[in-house]
């Protein structure tokens, strides 16, 4: 049997790289069990090719601004002065490519769409037309279309927000920059009359607690309960390790000084 001076001695093997990391192997599975309850199931997955009736709106309301915006930008091109006549041709030349985006997407998602400029649309073309070459044109031209352009951009704002459709929502992505670069040429011209736009209208209603996270009741409680789990679990391995650290020092101060003698020279 050893002495006491002779157990004071040995020194033990710190525990390996495995058996520290088993604490945080645990934590690890528990967060991934809490992350699979939280993950969306297959009904989230399915709602992403269905098509909604604000969908429908969408393709509709592009298809129509190009119904009449096409034609306006020729008859920009023909009575504009040198600067709308460019802007006509770059909004027309736009309007032809998402027109063509508009009609391939109504094709695939089977909802139709109208091939006929509404009755207030055919209205402002008429405008347009009864419009004299040059200034006088450049303003009713400026001005209906930045008009129909911050509408437009609006429900395409909103639309892309919320859809669930990811078609839609690449296709909207498109439309709101192809329309914020209709609108942003427009006002180039120094034609639009800003006081007679539409006062925006923002919401002040306060959103719901909890509504930007979208966590129900439940959900909510699972994630608390993966914060008390993480916050212990890195508790017990900050203690784990502040423990070795404590043995460590204990066996350095228990080891004998070992004193080194030099031979005598007479």
């Amino acid at each position: 049997m050893r002495s006491a001076s002779e157990l004071a001695t040995l020194e033990f093997d710190p525990p390996s790289a495995l058996v520290r990391a088993r604490p945080l192997v645990r934590i690890l599975f528990v967060v991934l069990a809490v992350l699979t309850l939280l993950a969306p199931g297959t009904a989230s997955t399915a709602q992403t090719t269905a098509v909604s009736d604000t969908d429908a709106v969408l393709l509709t309301k592009v298809r129509q601004a190009g119904l009449w915006e096409m034609p306006s930008g020729m008859m920009a091109m023909e009575k504009g002065s040198p600067q709308v006549k460019a802007v006509g041709f770059a909004i027309m030349m736009d309007h032809g490519r998402l027109d063509v985006a508009t009609r391939a997407l109504s094709a695939k998602l089977n909802s139709p769409v109208p091939d006929q400029p509404s009755d207030e649309q055919r209205g402002w073309l008429l405008e347009q037309m009864n419009a004299a070459p040059g200034p006088a044109f450049d303003r009713v031209f400026a001005n209906r279309l930045r008009a129909a352009h911050g509408q437009v951009f609006a429900v395409l704002a909103q639309l892309r927000a919320g859809t669930r459709n990811d078609d839609v929502r690449a296709f909207a992505t498109v439309g709101n920059q192809a329309v914020m670069r209709h609108m942003t040429m427009l006002e180039s011209t120094g034609m639009v009359d800003y006081t007679a736009l539409p006062e925006p209208a923002v919401s002040t209603t306060a959103a719901p607690a909890g509504a930007p996270l979208g966590l129900d009741t439940s959900q909510i409680a699972v994630v608390a309960a993966l914060f008390l789990l993480v916050g212990g679990g890195l508790f017990y391995v900050l203690r784990q390790i502040k423990g070795n650290r404590s043995r460590g020092r204990v066996r350095t101060s228990s080891r004998p000084a070992t004193v080194r003698t030099g031979g005598s020279h007479g």
